[in-house]
């Protein structure tokens, strides 16, 4: 029998250190204490030189195919770069992306498009100056299960004291306005270039109950779905589908199977039927690309 389900077996070219990095995703992953800090693990990943592996073998060789979507745990300890992703071009795709958060400090907060009360001239005074820019952006304050789906060509910057799951187009390409002094090259013209500062996210915020507010987020490619508590049926999905348990129990099915997920555990779902049973409490997010480019 061939589960339904794919489990992530990162390994070292899928583990990144960086210099934001917090000790929660360290501690989930069973990083040796010099790998510290660690900020991001590419769960489920089929570019070059970065392929993750399920089943003992490259995820790509698993799946008979390149995955059409990138996932990632990202933890920081620090802020990150204020920071822009193309759109999709002649290079390939673009970067629309969606981070769903499993758990945040008080007080934590990400930061995606231009405030309402900012103008575009007033940022572009302030990329040219050299100054922080954080106080021009939408701050928005994040909670364990909040849903933000960030569109190509958006401004953006994740606080620290935050552990999210993130899921985007595969495309690794990044231009940085600001990074607080970090030393790491900035690309003020391409990034200028790049963003398109009228570009807003979608949010979706925990607290509210479910029927109160849209939710399914569906971007240009990204299509986001937060389960609560019932069953949750899926026949024939056209593409592979991410699941995001974020809290309580969340119990992954097939007419054979049955496995329970923990939180900030991603799994990736493949053909059907499959469902998934939350209990009362519980969330999870589904994440996919239906259609890829």
């Amino acid at each position: 029998m061939t589960s339904s389900f794919i489990t992530a077996e990162p390994g070292p070219a899928t583990l990144k250190p960086t210099r934001w990095g917090g000790t929660r995703l360290a501690a989930m992953r069973g990083a040796s204490a010099q790998d510290l800090p660690l900020g991001e693990s590419w769960e489920f990943s089929t570019l070059p030189g970065h392929e993750s592996r399920a089943a003992g073998r490259p995820l790509a060789e698993v799946l008979g195919a390149p995955l059409p979507f990138l996932a990632k745990l990202i933890d920081t300890a620090l802020p990150l770069s204020v920071q822009v992703h193309p759109g999709d071009d002649d290079a390939g795709p673009g970067k629309e992306e969606a981070w769903i958060v499993l758990a945040a400090d008080p007080g934590a907060c990400v930061w995606a498009g231009l405030a309402a009360d900012r103008e575009p001239a007033e940022f572009h005074r302030a990329v040219a100056a050299g100054t922080p820019l954080l106080d021009l952006l939408q701050a928005i304050p994040v909670v364990p299960g909040s849903v933000i789906l960030v569109p190509a060509r958006t401004v953006h910057a994740i606080g620290g004291g935050i552990l999210l799951a993130e899921i985007q187009q595969p495309r690794d390409c990044t231009y940085r306005f600001h990074d607080h002094g970090s030393g790491r090259p900035l690309q003020p013209e391409q990034a200028l270039a790049t963003v398109d500062l009228e570009s807003q996210p979608q949010l979706w915020r925990p607290g509210q109950p479910l029927g109160q507010q849209p939710r399914v987020l569906r971007g240009a490619h990204l299509e986001l779905e937060v389960l609560g508590a019932g069953a949750h049926r899926r026949n024939n999905p056209a593409s592979p589908t991410l699941l995001i348990p974020v809290h309580g129990r969340v119990d992954a099915c097939t007419r054979d199977e049955r496995r329970t997920l923990e939180p900030g555990a991603l799994t990736l779902a493949l053909h059907g039927p499959w469902w998934l049973e939350l209990a009362p409490g519980a969330l999870c997010v589904l994440g996919s690309i239906p259609h890829s480019i």
